[in-house]
């Protein structure tokens, strides 16, 4: 690797104020769009690459012909990768692919490649990877540099224009002196690339004790006083989160205090967009306060359902506000008319000089708060922290220095008039936010992205009782399958209605999900046994396209139908978004559960055994796969759970303030399950407990009684759908309380076995 690391030196080493002046030279140079011929990436469906339609670049898609004629030539690859809302690829295309010099330079030396890494993250996992890898860092753009064989022997992120001049003039000089050593540098790395991405872990049983280990381990660097993990820059990091409230739903009191403190600080803080509602990629400080101002929907996504799950375990007002807020933000501003759920916003956006900056949408001045017509004496005032100079750009960004319940408390009011309020005020500073000029939107609809939004507000709608979420939901997921799901295969991404990306496995497993969820949640509660035939046809297409784990050696799911790049491998890593194991094992696992086909079931077992031991190799990155596992392996956990073999669904709703627990039970017809008193000492009858205490039940529902063709003794049932309303005491204890519903369920012909069902809460 000697050769590398002579390359490197020479690329970073370069004093990084010689771009100044580069950049100035260079200028005079530059020629506008308007001056410039459409390159290969006309006809792209993807914002990105029309956004370098006009470069000075000639940049290719990555397909057959751009490495055709790398190889045909004799050139080296040149790679980018990014996306559209990306604040440093914007300044690499302005400084660098605007600049004639360096245009001419590639166009002449190497072949250029321009990769969207949302339509294409395969491509975008192999090769941030190599960067990594090569400089112990990673990030967009990513820079790479492949043999004609499409082999990377050198990487980079962002380089400034003299930078990459110097990197590029190097790398030239180097093909033609030592191409030998850089094609056997290329297959090298492309060699370890692949083993490592392609390395398999032993199975490992699901124990008590291994979960605590990875409990552990998902902890050990948590910021104690910010709440979060790790130091800047600081992501919420959605999957540790997602494991950590598995467990809190499992009981756990010290897992849900380390997600609520990641929450509460996120909460707080300017990554949070309190005004609009929804919350930025990254705060760039270790306080939550300074954002990356970009909104993607996976992080809303992901944290709205955080969110909607911490106040089903906790019923704090706080996290129910927050999420009605993210949920209304996306409904407003992120969906097409269509239905399908937009991809993300920028970063950037114009400021009243007419100058592009980070942020500019979303920072306040003093003074045009005041214009909004909020006045000093306001809740907005009371709330946020205002200065004259701001803390950022001069201006501020609005954070909370307190939890909203202790301000609420310090105003003497009480929560739901404080967020009333609070609410009434931020909606008359977001319509004047409004009138500014918007970040740029990547209108671009991803199945997977939208898959997690719509299961996302499917939940959302059943939690927070607002049916506006699932009539969204509803919407979104119509318009996926009418428009991206045809005959012979479903399509990642549409643009402007055009679709020609092919989905991926988390595309396939997360639509699956998404459309299994829209049935759960279905306000009328209508209860179906099988899963709907567009579900089981993902699940089908899944293994058919992906691969078989269960035939030959268990193994994970491919990421891709065929090998591109440097190799096809299995998706295990949640970059934060849910690996495609992950969720193509919650989705064969969930239709077990549904249809309570024991073959099945086998199959999910496999898949779980599979992949175990790659969850627990690394459970922070892949917490929602340990939760995948879990839930194969041992039991579900949320406030609906599908039961007796999927012919019975459960649902359980909490009133913390009058103190009742309503256990909605939704029986299959031709099912049945024992009441309360079922007439025969050996039958078991549905009772609820709360920490092993029997609850006083209000009401039970009046049963039918009746005989079965097994027993000509009358027996007392419930059938259909029925509602046990329970009150529950106050738990002094401060920690979970664990109520249980026992039932056992029946057909005409005969009874399965008694099942337990625990839920978890905080009073």
């Amino acid at each position: 690797m000697k050769l590398f690391f002579k390359i490197f030196l020479t690329s970073f080493f370069i004093l990084f104020s010689h771009s100044l002046a580069f950049a100035e030279k260079t200028n005079s140079k530059k020629q506008t769009s308007e001056q410039r011929k459409a390159n290969h990436l006309l006809g792209a469906q993807s914002p990105y690459l029309l956004q370098h339609l006009y470069n000075t670049v000639d940049w290719y898609p990555w397909g057959e012909e751009a490495l055709k004629k790398a190889k045909a030539e004799n050139k080296p690859i040149f790679l980018s990768v990014g996306y559209s809302t990306c604040h440093w690829c914007h300044v690499m295309a302005h400084e660098s692919f605007e600049n004639t010099e360096i245009g001419k330079f590639l166009n002449e030396h190497f072949i250029s490649i321009k990769v969207d890494r949302e339509q294409r993250p395969d491509l975008d996992s192999q090769f941030m990877l190599v960067t990594e890898a090569m400089t112990g860092t990673g990030g967009w753009p990513n820079s790479v540099f492949l043999t004609a064989n499409a082999k990377p022997f050198h990487a980079s992120t962002y380089l400034p224009p003299d930078q990459f001049l110097s990197t590029l003039k190097h790398i030239e000089k180097l093909w033609k002196t030592e191409q030998t050593t850089l094609i056997e540098q290329g297959q090298q790395v492309a060699d370890g690339i692949n083993r490592y991405m392609n390395r398999t872990e032993a199975a490992r049983s699901i124990t008590p004790e291994v979960i605590a280990e990875a409990l552990e381990t998902t902890t050990k660097n948590k910021d104690e006083f910010n709440g979060g993990f790790g130091v800047a820059p600081k992501f919420p990091q959605e999957s540790a989160l997602s494991f950590l409230l598995n467990q809190a739903e499992r009981g756990n009191n010290t897992a849900l205090k380390t997600a609520m403190a990641a929450l509460d600080g996120m909460i707080k803080g300017g990554i949070h967009d309190h005004v609009g509602g929804g919350f930025h990629r990254y705060s760039v400080d270790e306080r939550w306060l300074v954002p990356h101002f970009e909104k993607m929907l996976y992080n809303q996504a992901l944290i709205g359902n955080l969110l909607v799950r911490a106040y089903a375990l906790t019923g704090k007002e706080r996290y129910k506000q927050t999420a009605i807020r993210l949920f209304d933000y996306i409904l407003r501003d992120m969906q097409d008319k269509n239905g399908g759920f937009y991809s993300a916003e920028d970063a950037d956006s114009i400021d009243e000089n007419g100058k592009k900056i980070e942020g500019a949408f979303y920072i306040w001045s003093k003074e045009e708060i005041e214009q909004a017509k909020i006045s000093k004496s306001s809740i907005i005032h009371k709330t946020f922290p205002l200065t004259e100079n701001g803390n950022f750009e001069g201006k501020n960004i609005l954070h909370l220095e307190q939890l909203p319940a202790d301000i609420a408390k310090s105003l003497k009011l009480n929560k739901q008039t404080y967020f009333q309020k609070l609410n009434r005020e931020l909606e008359i500073l977001r319509q004047a936010r409004d009138k500014r000029k918007h970040p740029h939107k990547d209108l671009k609809i991803i199945v997977s992205w939208n898959a997690m939004m719509i299961e996302a507000l499917a939940h959302a709608s059943h939690i927070l009782e607002r049916k506006v979420y699932y009539t969204a939901a509803k919407k979104a997921a119509d318009y996926i399958t009418k428009n991206m799901l045809k005959k012979d295969r479903l399509y990642r991404a549409s643009y402007k209605g055009n679709i020609g990306v092919e989905a991926q496995l988390a595309d396939y497993a997360g639509l699956g999900l998404a459309l299994l969820a829209v049935e759960t949640y279905n306000p009328s509660g209508q209860l179906n046994k099988a899963p709907t035939k567009t579900v089981q046809r993902l699940a089908d297409e899944l293994q058919l396209r992906f691969g078989k784990p269960w035939e030959k050696e268990p193994a994970p799911f491919r990421m891709t139908e065929t090998k591109d790049g440097i190799s096809a491998f299995p998706p295990l890593d949640d970059n934060p978004i849910p690996s495609g194991n992950a969720l193509a094992l919650k989705l064969l696992h969930a239709i077990a559960e549904k249809n309570g086909n024991p073959q099945q079931k086998k199959k999910t077992l496999l898949l779980a055994s599979a992949l175990s031991g790659h969850a627990l190799s690394n459970p922070q990155m892949r917490g929602v796969l340990v939760n995948a596992v879990n839930a194969a392996s041992n039991s579900n956990t949320g406030f609906i759970r599908d039961t007796a073999k999927g012919n019975v669904k459960v649902h359980l709703k909490l009133n913390r303030e009058t103190k009742k627990a309503t256990v909605k039970i939704s029986i299959k017809p031709g099912w049945h399950i024992n009441s309360n008193a079922p007439l025969e000492e050996y039958l078991i009858p549905t009772e609820i407990t709360l920490d092993s205490e029997k609850l006083a039940i209000k009401a039970f529902p009046k049963p039918e009684i009746k005989s079965l063709s097994f027993n000509k003794e009358k027996l007392s049932l419930y059938e259909g759908e029925i509602n046990i309303i329970a009150e529950f005491p106050k738990n002094k204890q401060q920690e979970a309380s664990k109520l249980t519903l026992n039932l056992q369920a029946c057909s005409d012909k005969i009874c399965l076995p008694p099942e337990a069902l625990e839920f978890n809460f905080w009073q």
